[in-house]
């Protein structure tokens, strides 16, 4: 009896003993980490998620595992690396080199924002000392798409480190396990997407340190898409450098070239209109006091004779272009120049998002090269939102849009917290006078620098620009190459640019960034159209269609026309000479002076100029004439060359 008594409190102690131990270990690693599969802390947010307009994810956060070691609780290093290695994203050599290096630590952090599936499948091997937290980490689902713009986040998804994820901080992050509102973009990503495909493909090759394309809508001044090259992976941002993560459409500062001509144009249009009844004599160079500017064709010096304003931006004549802009003084200019807000910044983000202002000098501290080197885009930088901003005052008539990168935000519950508003100013620029500016770049599209972005599909208006690079020591041998544009061209909606920066001097808008503009265009014509965002390919087809057949009405009834005509034409001569007097009564003809072909078919100026044999007619382009050199009225004993422009 007392022997079972014995064995009873001996086996009782044994078994206290034993949970002493148990309870001392807990405790022990309690002390350390808790052992359980924790979830974050209060502190720990929900960031918002960013969306495009069409409601696709960007930027999502999600539930991610931490992998943490207990060096003390490893029973074989190298068996416990070797296996781990199989899961994470390093070799089992450096989790060793670890293991080693904190082997005096109770507990480390081996991995962390590892994905929960493959944390799972780590906790399955049921290592000893191998241990899993939970947190949240920042998801970029489309990977390098718009990441220039998005920007990224730290390790902790609430440590906003650059984009829209830092400028937008505050309002992405939520209170506690809340999660943060959305922002929702006005960027498409189908647009996104076929812009930053096309801006690669010129980009590589081009030898570019740099290239931009930013799509605008007009009317409304949402940013339909804006890429930036080189770009980077914001799952992964850590991997490349900072070249790689700047957001240069905002951020850029470069001579804006010949695209500046457009500018200077609409100015002296809208101040002048009787320049388009004057010509300029280009000999290649326009000297002046301290300095002189060329007009240059692949290296060497151009003289474009006698050139219109019209000439003058589809040729894209340096030389003609400061003779136009010298009929305005300085102060008229500068006041044009910040009207097109080329002194300010764009306010397409808020502050803090690292938007610059380009460079212009103030009036006071214009001189006569000042008035000079301006129009053609000299001795000031823009950045290329600020250009595409003033461009797209040009095009829709006169308003300054504030561009716009966010659409709304909403809360979790669905309130509108924000929204965008369409924010314009004035400016002095008169609609009917841009109409004929319009003309003048449909004109650099058609038949001038511009030719490599004109597409049979729809009218494109734009122009080329090609600027000299600056460094501290002077005017370097590196280029910008840029193409404005804009389309529908009788109306039009959408604008785009499309930059490259730091090409070499083989390199021009119109060799290099017009083909890009081309391309990008024609990608996303089954998507837009001129008065509505997003329609099927079919409606696209059946609206080219019917205007291919109104076309091909007006030209019928022009040949009825003149088949009307040639039957109450009696005469007994030639058929040439018929055809003479025919076109002599629908020009409205008066002897001695150059008609108005301008509205006319082409072939009625050749069967004008039939009897007119001492004047060489120069015709560029088919259809009808929108242009003529000389002007209508001029003496005819003036006019040796006869030079038309149709479409």
């Amino acid at each position: 009896m007392e022997k079972r008594r014995l064995r009873l409190m001996l086996f009782l102690a044994f078994l206290g003993l034993g949970f002493l131990v148990v309870l001392g270990r807990a405790a022990y690693l309690a002390g350390l980490f808790d052992l359980s599969d924790r979830m974050p802390g209060p502190g720990s947010s929900i960031r918002g998620p960013i969306k495009d307009r069409r409601s696709i994810s960007l930027a999502v956060t999600e539930e991610a595992s931490t992998i943490g070691l207990a060096p003390p609780e490893l029973l074989d290093p190298e068996f416990t690396a070797r296996y781990l290695a199989g899961y994470l994203e390093t070799d089992s050599g450096e989790i060793l080199r670890k293991i080693y290096l904190y082997q005096g630590r109770k507990y480390f952090l081996l991995q962390r924002q590892v994905d929960n599936f493959t944390a799972q499948q780590i906790m399955d091997l049921r290592l000893p000392g191998v241990y899993r937290e939970y947190e949240n980490r920042r998801v970029y689902p489309s990977g390098r798409l718009a990441s220039n713009l998005l920007g990224f986040t730290g390790r902790d998804s609430a440590q906003a480190l650059a984009g829209l994820e830092y400028v937008y901080n505050d309002v992405l992050t939520g209170s506690g396990y809340e999660r943060g509102p959305t922002l929702y973009l006005t960027v498409d990503s189908i647009l996104q997407y076929r812009m930053e495909k096309a801006l690669r493909k010129g980009f590589e090759g081009s030898g570019a340190d740099r290239a931009v394309g930013i799509m605008m809508d007009v009317e409304t001044g949402e940013v339909l898409a804006v890429a930036n090259l080189p770009d980077f992976d914001p799952n992964y941002y850590y991997r490349d450098d900072a070249a790689a993560k700047g957001n240069w459409a905002i951020r850029l500062n470069f001579e804006p070239g010949s695209t500046m001509k457009v500018f200077a144009a609409a100015a002296v249009l809208n101040e002048r209109p009787e320049i388009l009844n004057k010509r300029f004599m280009c000999k290649g160079e326009f000297p002046f006091q301290g300095g002189s500017v060329r007009c240059l064709r692949h290296g060497k010096t151009q003289a474009h004779g006698e050139l219109d304003l019209f000439g003058i931006i589809e040729q894209s004549c340096n030389v003609g272009m400061i003779q136009a802009a010298s009929t305005i003084d300085d102060a008229t200019l500068y006041k044009y120049l910040v009207e097109f807000g080329f002194q300010e910044r764009t306010g397409v983000l808020p502050e803090g998002s690292g938007e610059t202002r380009g460079y212009m000098p103030e009036l006071k501290s214009w001189v006569q090269s000042t008035h000079y080197y301006t129009p053609i885009g000299q001795g000031i930088s823009v950045t290329p939102m600020q250009l595409l901003r003033g461009y797209s005052a040009l095009v829709n008539g006169g308003s300054l849009l504030q561009p716009s990168l966010m659409k709304r935000i909403v809360a979790e519950e669905g309130v509108v917290l924000d929204e965008m508003q369409i924010l314009s100013k004035p400016t002095s620029l008169r609609p009917e006078r841009m109409q004929i500016l319009n003309r003048m770049m449909r004109a650099v599209v058609a038949t001038g620098t511009g030719r490599a972005a004109n597409l049979r599909e729809i009218e494109i208006i734009g122009k080329t620009g090609t600027a000299q690079k600056s460094s501290a020591a002077g005017y370097i041998d590196r280029y910008s190459t840029s193409f404005l544009g804009a389309f529908p061209a009788d109306r039009p909606r959408y604008a785009v640019l499309i930059l490259y920066d730091g090409v070499g001097g083989d390199q021009s808008g119109g060799g290099l960034s017009a083909p890009v503009f081309a391309e990008f265009v024609r990608s996303i014509l089954p998507l837009i159209e001129a008065h509505s965002e997003v329609f099927d390919v079919a409606d696209y087809e059946r609206k080219r269609d019917k205007r291919e057949q109104a076309h091909e009405q007006k030209r019928e009834e022009e040949r009825e026309r003149d088949r009307e005509n040639s039957q109450d034409e009696i005469d007994d001569g030639t058929g040439a000479e018929q055809a003479y007097r025919l076109a002599v009564r629908r020009l409205n003809a008066r002897e001695g002076v150059v008609p108005d072909f301008r509205n006319h078919p082409v072939r009625t100026a050749i069967e004008w100029s039939a009897m007119h044999t001492g004047i060489r007619l120069n015709v560029r382009g088919s259809g009808y004439v929108f242009r003529q050199q000389p002007a209508p009225g001029t003496p005819l004993r003036d006019a040796p060359e006869l030079m038309l422009f149709a479409e």
